[in-house]
């Protein structure tokens, strides 16, 4: 509770003391058909300040960029979203998920979630429209591309049984990630250089909310706690050598370059159910194809939009 109440103390006086207010409408953005004015940057502001206490970091400049670029993808999702669904923004089934956002600020409950949101000018039925975008986001991506989703139920299942003594001792990783992609090597660089400057500058929270184009920016890149049967070889030999606090050299994936920090990690002894160590492996996997996919698909349908900055 202290802690939740000192970042809303850091950031009402952030927002005071740097006065990004503006009192004339403008329209700032046009995506398609739609638009996107101050008054939508001043909101997203809010709402990204209170769900990511790291931006404090940032320079306004920074943030209001952060928040266009949030409000740009998210209408770019909508408008491809209506073409074959009706969102039901007004679920009540959507409230319930609410609470993976709240828990992550050390909120214990939905009321105090409301009472931590009008702070910031907010209300909940904000939150549950943008929960509302993803969840039917995820669910064009699982009807697009899950039938080419292709995972080697036997080749993970002789692993697991080839390793079953190895798997005694369970080691899980507190991760958080920046995914970025470029168009040749000058701007990977260019990118890198970036990124790590603003790491060592601000930190890497800050740098996933400016850089990375995975979902999880919203968060600062995080993406909790995995197993290590969760993850790639590939990802896990990076992860080994890192101690708490370092982060991977970029790592080439089908839909970019992942940087993955390592925020803690723990070990411990326990019984391995193989069966359903074998579920939790598949489903990863399978999210793991559909994050990929839904990054292209959304790549693909942006290069399609023409988006015009006033």
């Amino acid at each position: 509770m202290l802690k939740k109440i000192s970042i809303l103390i850091a950031m009402m006086n952030f927002l005071l003391n740097n006065a990004i207010a503006e009192s004339k409408y403008e329209i700032v953005i046009n995506v398609g058909n739609e638009i996107i004015t101050n008054f939508d940057i001043q909101k997203e502001t809010r709402y990204l300040l209170a769900l990511n206490p790291s931006l404090n970091n940032l320079s306004i400049k920074q943030i209001k960029e952060i928040s266009k670029n949030s409000l740009i993808r998210e209408k770019i999702k909508e408008n491809e979203l209506i073409k074959y669904y009706k969102i039901n923004y007004e679920n009540p089934e959507l409230a319930k998920f609410t609470m993976g956002i709240y828990s992550k600020l050390n909120i214990r409950n939905e009321s105090e979630f409301k009472s931590y949101l009008s702070e910031f000018d907010l209300d909940i039925k904000e939150v549950i429209k943008k929960i509302a975008i993803e969840r039917t986001w995820n669910r064009l991506i699982v009807e697009k591309f899950n039938n080419l989703i292709s995972v080697d139920e036997l080749k993970i299942k002789e692993g697991l049984e080839n390793n079953q003594d190895k798997l005694q001792t369970q080691t899980s990783f507190l991760i958080s990630e920046i995914l970025f992609q470029s168009n040749n090597d000058g701007d990977y660089q260019k990118i890198y250089n970036n990124i790590i400057k603003t790491i060592e500058e601000s930190s890497f929270k800050s740098a996933a909310s400016i850089y990375s184009i995975s979902d999880s920016s919203t968060n600062g890149g995080e993406i909790g706690w995995v197993n290590k049967n969760e993850i790639s070889n590939s990802i896990y030999d990076a992860l080994s050598k890192l101690d708490v606090g370092e982060f991977t050299k970029p790592i080439k994936i089908v839909s970019g370059f992942l940087i993955i920090y390592l925020n803690d990690l723990k070990q411990k002894e326990q019984e391995i159910n193989l069966e359903e160590e074998l579920k939790k492996i598949i489903v990863a996997e399978k999210n793991r194809q559909l994050n990929e996919y839904s990054i292209i698909y959304f790549k693909k349908i942006e290069k399609q939009i023409l988006i015009n900055e006033k």
